[in-house]
């Protein structure tokens, strides 16, 4: 009797998950049709240079096109012996090869050279083709990451339906497939590194290595796995950072270690080269940065300042907190990712899109009941992205939101609360 009764109760779970598998997918089918037909396949017909264009006195350069044609440059082009791959001459030289005539501006490649090692397998296709590559590795790491086994109804796709979503695809932005890198290492870090010589770890550390591209979202990582003590995979991927940016260390020219550092710890509209700096927008940032600059009307580099200084101490706070803080590993990772994107000054606009993540962070896919807490991140989570200035032109509601969020998350999502959310 029993028996049937639990046969019973599994019928509309099932029933559910079924459902919601379908929903996912539909939507999920939704988005690759539109960005195969609006991004991919106009990409594939351009014609000239893809990618860069000198439009009526503007320069337009997109991004994933520009940091694959560093990435190209440096491995298939003949490099200058007096300068840095990270010089500004450098950066103006390739450009300009990559036009096709002269330029005086160009993007700036913030990237650590882990970088030019993770796209290195791309460097024989062309612009265009490299970029259709990037982006379907993008929509495939959607999929993965709303998948309803790992995020509840697979509501975190609404989030990737939204302009914002869509100009990350035509820009070609990294901020897809990062945020599948930190789900991979959160999902690995529910079940602890007991040894440094496991599956586990072994999969963790070139995971969190090809994170350390973009070093804040890596120091983000590395904090949180520091935070609930787990150092082991921090150790391989650093030894792996090590051994890999030794071994291209002298292609990439001499003085690039402090040619790198200039141009990260100038990477705003103020000290930027002026080669650079007309690609920096705080106007669409959601973050302290964007806020104090446009609606507090500081001069950008005092903003990006401010939020450095910010950032770094409550990424300090993580670390020596620890454990104390008793946050679940959900809570932990949540907190880790708001602190990021709402502190760090280098985060893009694009990369709000990474809040979706608080979904499958907080929320266990294959709870039966959901609580009160948990369906307010439910509704919140997705609709945020819509909310981005890049479309409304307005931080605070979009800051005040994952403000919000942090609160939340840091009061409710923690082991004394009985929230079983995030629990390994």
């Amino acid at each position: 009797m029993r028996a049937l009764q639990t046969k019973r109760d599994s019928v509309p779970e099932l029933s559910g998950y079924r459902l919601s598998t379908v929903a996912h997918c539909l939507l999920w089918t939704l988005l690759a049709i539109e960005v195969i037909r609006n991004v991919l396949i106009p990409a594939l017909d351009s014609v000239g240079p893809f990618g860069i264009w000198h439009v009526n006195g503007l320069y337009i350069i997109c991004d994933f096109p520009s940091i694959f044609n560093f990435t190209k440059a440096f491995w298939l082009e003949h490099r200058s012996q007096g300068s840095s791959v990270y010089s500004v001459a450098n950066h103006l030289k390739i450009t300009s090869a990559w036009a096709g005539q002269e330029y005086n501006h160009s993007l700036s490649f913030g990237y650590s050279p882990t970088m030019l090692l993770v796209l290195s397998p791309l460097v024989y296709f062309s612009h265009a083709m490299a970029f259709c590559i990037f982006n379907s590795a993008g929509l495939l790491a959607i999929w993965w990451q709303t998948q309803p086994i790992r995020c509840r109804f697979g509501l975190g796709v609404l989030a990737f339906l939204s302009p914002l979503s869509i100009a990350c695809f035509q820009q070609g932005q990294t901020a897809l497939l990062t945020g599948a890198g930190l789900l991979f290492l959160f999902e690995r870090s529910r079940n602890g590194f007991e040894r440094i010589v496991s599956w586990q770890t072994s999969l963790a550390g070139p995971v969190l290595w090809a994170l350390t591209a973009k070093p804040p979202l890596a120091l983000t990582a590395v904090v949180v796995l520091l935070g609930l003590r787990q150092w082991r995979p921090v150790l391989l991927a650093a030894l792996l950072v090590l051994i890999t940016t030794l071994s291209i260390s002298p292609m990439l020219g001499p003085g690039w270690i402090t040619d790198y550092i200039h141009l990260i710890t100038t990477h705003n509209r103020i000290q930027a080269d002026q080669a650079f700096a007309f690609s920096h927008f705080p106007q669409h940032m959601a973050n302290l940065r964007g806020v104090l600059s446009i609606d507090g009307n500081l001069p950008d580099d005092v903003a990006s300042r401010i939020s450095s200084t910010v950032w770094l101490a409550v990424l300090t706070m993580l670390v020596a907190a620890g454990p104390r803080l008793r946050l679940t590993v959900g809570g932990f990772w949540s907190v880790g990712l708001l602190f990021y994107l709402l502190f760090c000054p280098h985060v893009s606009s694009f990369e709000v899109l990474q809040v979706v993540l608080l979904l499958p962070f907080c929320i266990h896919a294959q709870i039966k009941k959901l609580s009160w807490k948990e369906l307010v991140l439910l509704f919140m989570v997705p609709l945020l992205p819509y909310a981005s200035p890049v479309q409304l032109d307005n931080r605070i509601f979009l800051f005040s939101g994952m403000l919000f969020l942090l609160v939340f998350i840091s009061v409710y999502w923690r082991k004394s609360s009985g929230n079983c959310a995030g629990v390994p």
